[in-house]
């Protein structure tokens, strides 16, 4: 009897050992490492923007802030995301702005509106040479696409552009209409638009001197003063009631570094920095950005920082060198 109740013990002993054996594979988790993270944040950027914007071999300086861009914002969106599995990470951006101003002036040309669209679009692959409890280091490489398009659209003056014709066709050189073109050049406008007399002016200005000949062909007509300045009229009216834009866009390549510091189990450091286009895009483009993050819950943070992006490019008679820099505000979720 002591004998069956020895191999039964045993027997159930061993049954069990083998249902442990059987149980602990589905128990373990696989290390974090080995598990795809992935982010996703909505950036809040409150920027200054300085620079120079020339076409054509005239420039337009620019110094806006928050008080001259936010007013002017017509949409802006802005997206991070990134995908995380151990040393080696995908990452990137979507940027676009919109911004529209308008000038009223007492020339024949009534009103100037503008409008600028700025989008970027970035892609990068990281991969972390060094790894610790408090801290981590990447190196990056990835592309900027960038896509900047300018408008322009003028309203005539009708009733500047009476007055003007009546005078041309008294005296068809009385009158210098480029001169009050010309006078449109100081006003820029609160939009990082290149100048007005730098797109497609030459064409008003060539359209407007069919006026002198319109006026020659017919002021040998007796009595047809109030003929040669409907003529002027209806010329000067087609002339300056258009609309002139221009679109550019390119390629930066790019290398970088981006850290991170953890402080605490919630509160941390982290920056990055890049520079591109090596003259394959515009002849150089950088980023530099740092930032003090903390871990709201265990999936969702926030961060703010300053973050700085420099440009200069020059292509097709269109120089740009600016600087956008300014407060950003992050709210992000990890998942």
């Amino acid at each position: 009897m002591k004998i069956k109740v020895v191999l039964l013990a045993m027997a159930f002993a061993a049954t069990a050992r083998a249902g442990d054996k059987e149980i602990s594979p589905e128990q373990v988790v696989p290390p974090t490492q080995d598990q795809w993270e992935f982010k996703l944040a909505l950036p809040g950027w409150a920027t200054w923007l300085q620079g120079d914007n020339t076409l054509n071999g005239h420039t337009a300086h620019i110094d806006l802030g928050p008080n001259h861009i936010i007013p002017r914002v017509d949409m802006t969106a802005d997206v991070k995301f990134e995908a995380h599995k151990g040393r080696f990470s995908v990452l990137g951006e979507f940027l676009y702005l919109s911004l529209s101003d308008g000038i009223g002036t007492n020339t024949v040309v009534k009103k100037m509106d503008m409008q600028v669209d700025q989008m970027m679009a970035d892609l990068a692959v990281a991969w972390r040479v060094y790894e610790s409890p408090k801290a981590y280091v990447d190196i990056l490489g990835g592309v900027r696409y960038t896509n900047f398009y300018q408008q322009l659209a003028l309203q005539p003056n009708d009733s500047h552009i009476e007055d003007v014709a009546r005078k041309i066709a008294v005296v068809p050189t009385a009158v210098n209409i480029a001169r009050e073109l010309q006078a449109l050049q100081g006003k820029n406008p609160t939009v990082p638009i290149g100048p007005i007399d730098a797109g497609d002016i030459r064409k008003i200005l060539a359209a407007i001197n069919k006026v002198k000949s319109a006026a020659a062909k017919i002021k040998s007509i007796p009595d047809a003063i109030a003929y040669r300045q409907a003529k002027i009229e209806g010329i000067l009216h087609h002339a300056l009631d258009r609309q002139v834009s221009r679109l550019d866009d390119w390629w930066d390549p790019y290398v970088g570094v981006r850290a991170r510091y953890n402080l605490n189990e919630k509160l941390y450091l982290t920056g990055r920095a890049d520079i591109g286009g090596f003259g394959l895009g515009s002849e150089v483009s950088w980023q530099a950005e740092a930032a003090f993050g903390m871990m709201v819950t265990k999936n969702v943070y926030s961060e703010v920082g300053y973050r700085a992006i420099g440009v200069d490019y020059d292509q097709d008679g269109m120089h740009m060198e600016t600087i956008t820099h300014g407060v950003e505000l992050t709210l992000g979720v990890v998942f």
